[in-house]
Formats: C-alpha cells, structure tokens, sequence
C-alpha cells in the first residue's frame, strides 16, 4: 500500500461512526432523530451531520427521503433487549457552568456503572432551564431504550414531563412539590434543623440566611428543617433571608443592606458553597471577625473549603454511599423493576470548622470599623 493512500478520518466520517455505534447500542428503534438534534447531539454543523447520514445510506444502514424522518434499514435493526443498558444524565444547564465535570458524585456513580457494564452519556443543555423546555426533552428521550435518566438541579417541569412519561428516571436529589419519582439524595431537612440548633444553642437570635437564585427542591427542604425548628424555640430567632440573584453584586448589596441595621445578624447560614465563599471575603474585608464577631455556617461542602482559612462550619455528603443507593436503583429501573418514590435521603456528617462560635456583645470599635469599611 502506497503512502499516498492512507488518509485522516474526516469530521463527518467520525461523525458516521458515532452514529454507527449509536445504532448497534439501540439507541433509534425505527426512526433518527433530525439533524438539528443530531448536530446537537454530536456538537457539530449541520452539512457534517448530512455528510455523515449520506454515508450510512450508502453503507445500508438507513434510508433518506426527502420531507420525511430518515429510517433505519433492515442492516440498521438491532434487538432492542440485546442493547446495553446506558445511563443518561441530564442537566438543565452548561457543562462550564457549574463544574460538574469534577462533581464527586457523579465521578463515583460513573466508575461505578463502568464496573456493572453500564453505559454512561450526558446532556448538559441551557435551553432545558428555560420555561417550556417540553420540546426538547421530548426529542432527547422519544425512541430510547434501555436507558436510564438521571436528573440534577431539575426544575419541577423538567421533573414532572418525566413522571408524566413514564419512562426510567432517577433524581439526584429532591422531587419537588408533586412530583413522585424515584430519588436520592442528603437529608436536606436535617441539615436545616441542626443547623438552627447549632446556631441557636450558640445564642445567636438574628441570622442571615443566604438563598440562591432559584432555590431546588433541596433548597426548600432545608429552609424548611431550619424555620420549623426554630418556630419550636420558646426564645425568638430572626430569620432575615438573603436573595442571591443571578450575580455576586446583588448578594453583597442584600448582605451589606442587612448589616447596617440597628440590629444586624450575628450569624450567617448560606446554602452554595459558592456564596458562604464570597460572604466570607466580605465580611473579612468589612473589617469583622469571623466568628467573634458574626458565625458563618454553609450547607454543604467541596475541596476548596478544606483549604480554607478559617474552615468554614458546614455538611458533608457522604458520596460513596449516596452514589452506591444511586446505582443501585439504577440497576433496579433498568431490570424494568419496581422501584418505591419514597424519597431514599442520606444523613450528611457535621464539619465543626472554625466559624461557629458563641455570640458575644457587639464591640462599638468594632461596629464603627465595620461601618466605616462598608461605607468606604
């Protein structure tokens, strides 16, 4: 074979083959999904996408007519019950934007799946968190078998389009108000009402309470334990919440709005890792001490909070158990088994950290510092 004859796979070659291996997994019983989805899907143009699909018509593997779907071929047809079984996750937003790239649990759950023979996709789509992303759930799940949908930081629509059609689903993490699917996720509840034990048992009765933007099922569900608890208090505790917003400015000016009152709070619960980050910096740069002067306390964790300095007073997940339930009723939907929507919640650990401490009189130095820093 002459040099001149070995040549570099084109982009729609690669593309042929993927779709190819698409095929043999089951991935399409009778139909393809359209161009639109499948340049989506494979994060390349439309023309490849076309260059692609001419060349599994000449190969047999589908039929291309004009102003109709494009079919599979008798060549194309696998046995469903023979394709291997995939999970899918799918996250209403982009991959870049949250870091899910390195999220734990979901690392743990894939090496997992891999173990079992398990098949592992993804679809991170920022149109899914729109208002009526119906549509396009639709394209991504109609004609897939065998497979498995894992949902994280689902809005109640994406979850209940789910319910409603009634294929395998998974939440990672809490159903909404109505919703019945199965899922697993931290006690959230708890948190919230240890949390406000901690801090009320520290005599704290004035606390910030960090929400983000758009609060989650999660979310809510610590809220929850957290007001609850502290209604059953025969001593009041004030809860003032703190919208995040969609950036760091409206957080900070919500924050600095609550700290100039008369009586500012003594204690600050944030439910990100990203907020409790930046009111640490904050509160540091206004000149207060942390925690002599105001307790900081987070509802979860990550890496960077290990470094940290003060360590922050937060929860831990434990992941490898939360990702073993999270397999297991995988495998369970999969097998086409029965699986209870009763939430499947697993208890965090507390982290003491360092920025919880019991709440002292307010120094007028102090106080006048910190006024003067937020002014300046």
């Amino acid at each position: 074979m002459a040099f001149s004859e070995f040549r570099r796979a084109s982009l729609a070659d690669q593309a042929a083959e993927a779709l190819r291996e698409f095929i043999r997994q089951g991935a399409w019983s009778e139909v393809l999904p359209g161009e639109h989805e499948l340049a989506r899907r494979l994060s390349i143009s439309r023309p490849t996408v076309r260059a692609a699909l001419a060349r599994l018509a000449e190969d047999g593997y589908i039929k291309i007519s004009k102003g109709c779907r494009t079919r599979l071929c008798a060549k194309g047809q696998v046995n469903l019950s023979s394709a291997p079984p995939t999970v899918c996750l799918i996250v209403p937003s982009p991959r870049e934007s949250q870091g899910f790239g390195a999220h734990p649990l979901l690392m743990e759950m894939r090496a997992q799946f891999a173990v079992q023979g398990i098949g592992w996709e993804e679809v991170f789509d920022r149109t899914l968190g729109g208002r009526q992303p119906e549509s396009r759930l639709a394209s991504i799940v109609n004609g897939r078998r065998h497979v498995c949908w894992l949902l994280i930081g689902a809005s109640v629509t994406i979850q209940r389009w789910f319910q409603q059609a009634k294929v395998p689903t998974l939440v990672l993490g809490s159903c909404h108000q109505g919703v019945e699917l199965p899922s697993v996720d931290v006690n959230y509840y708890a948190i919230g009402w240890h949390a406000a034990g901690c801090i009320a048992k520290n005599g704290h009765e004035r606390v910030a309470l960090v929400l983000p933007h758009q609060p989650l099922a999660g979310d809510l569900a610590c809220v929850k334990g957290l007001t609850e608890y502290i209604q059953q208090q025969k001593k009041p505790v004030t809860v003032s919440e703190v919208p995040a917003g969609p950036n760091r400015t409206g957080l900070l000016s919500n924050l600095e709005r609550l700290l100039k009152k008369p009586d500012p709070p003594t204690a600050v619960f944030c439910i990100h890792v990203a907020h409790v980050l930046m009111v640490l910096v904050y509160l540091l740069r206004m000149g207060l001490r942390v925690p002599e002067d105001i307790s900081l306390l987070c509802r979860e964790t990550q890496a960077s909070l290990d470094l940290g300095l003060p360590e922050v007073t937060r929860y831990r997940s434990p992941i490898i158990k939360q990702a073993h339930h999270a397999v297991r009723i995988a495998q369970s939907l999969l097998a086409g088994h029965h699986v209870t929507t009763v939430p499947n919640l697993i208890m965090p650990a507390f982290v003491p950290g360092e920025t919880l401490s019991l709440r002292r009189p307010t120094h007028p130095a102090t106080t006048g510092a910190a006024s003067a820093s937020a002014a300046g």
